[in-house]
């Protein structure tokens, strides 16, 4: 099976050299807590209220938190715990969900079953040969949690014994919550307010991630500098470790762990859609030297099926405001979007000749 981090992490004393991220790449570790991050309350009265936070959060910083989101802090609490209990399982019970290849880059797969894997950043070849491998200090259990069908719910562990109940009622709260903020967004955008429903959030996958206690932080990632592919995700983290780069000046500020909040984090899909308007969230992921951290990504994305068109809204455009992107179907986007991320938007540049 693949040789899981967490399954070593605590028996070395420095870092092995496959998992020392190059020195352009490195993240300053201590970077101040971003204490004006909107956290922004979905329980307030005024929707047009919400909606403008969202608007201006996402324009400031393309990343929010939210509160009293409908997800209870107890299932809160109960998923945390599963997670904890799937990680600390036997080597046999975790190796039905490893595969041959140890390494894997991050994929959205409607029909996605469970799989454990170490991450690595995608980085396309340049002139026939590829930059160091960066490989993160992580393990990640990532499937697909909607639609929903019995064969799916089926393949997901059966060990721990909650894990399909517990994940399940997360799943599902934290998708009403994901859909609720899309409707803000389309009432703050002037879109009508199901814009995003069916086929443009018709997916939704959980990444589970273990970032186990690191000897020396400075010289590994759990993720380096990036942006979501999807339309947005909602980040459960218990424990500090998450950046992201303000908009106006490119600084990087640590996003707080408050009990009970989520993190919503913009995709490209958003940007695109909104023709520029909103930002997507650039973020990364420091390790620390004092415990195990776990975090939980739901992302809400297109269905790769068919020919889900992703464009600026026509609504939002005009004379004055014409497409900054130009249309292309999801799986043309993510092959871009996967080909070479740092070229993402020029490649949908409607002007380019």
């Amino acid at each position: 099976m693949a040789s899981l981090v967490s399954s070593w992490a605590s028996q070395v004393n420095t870092v092995p050299e496959r998992y020392v991220v190059p020195t352009e790449k490195r993240l300053n570790v201590n970077v101040p807590i971003g204490k004006e991050i909107p956290v922004i309350d979905l329980s307030h009265p005024n929707s047009a209220h919400i909606a403008e936070q969202i608007i201006k959060a996402s324009q400031d910083y393309g990343v929010f938190q939210v509160i009293n989101h409908g997800v209870s802090q107890e299932l809160i609490g109960d998923v945390l715990k599963v997670c904890d209990e799937f990680f600390k399982l036997p080597i046999e019970d975790l190796e039905k969900y490893t595969e041959e290849e140890e390494l894997s880059e991050f994929e959205p797969n409607l029909d996605q079953k469970p799989k454990l894997y170490i991450e690595k950043e995608y980085k396309p070849k340049k002139n026939g040969k590829n930059d160091k491998e960066v490989i993160f200090w992580k393990d990640t259990f990532a499937h697909c949690t909607h639609p929903t069908k019995e064969d799916r719910i089926n393949s997901w562990p059966e060990k721990p014994a909650q894990y399909r109940e517990v994940i399940g009622k997360y799943a599902e709260g934290v998708r009403k919550a994901n859909l609720r903020i899309l409707e803000l967004m389309c009432e703050g955008l002037g879109l009508e307010k199901d814009y995003f429903a069916n086929e443009l959030s018709h997916i939704q996958y959980i990444a589970i991630n273990l970032y186990p206690k690191c000897p020396d932080p400075t010289v590994t990632a759990g993720a380096v500098e990036h942006n979501d592919g999807g339309v947005i995700n909602l980040l459960l983290q218990e424990l500090g470790g998450l950046h992201v780069r303000r908009q106006k000046d490119g600084q990087w500020l640590a996003v707080e762990p408050i009990p009970g909040a989520l993190v919503c984090i913009n995709g490209m899909v958003l940007k695109v859609i909104s023709n520029g308007k909103l930002e997507s969230g650039i973020h990364r992921v420091a390790t620390n030297s004092v415990r195990d951290r776990i975090s939980l990504g739901c992302l809400t994305s297109p269905t790769c099926c068919g020919e889900c068109i992703i464009e600026p809204a026509k609504p939002l455009l005009s004379e004055t405001n014409p497409p900054k992107y130009k249309p292309f179907s999801y799986t043309e986007y993510l092959k871009i979007f996967f080909t070479d991320s740092s070229e993402f938007e020029a490649a949908l540049n409607p002007y380019k000749i």
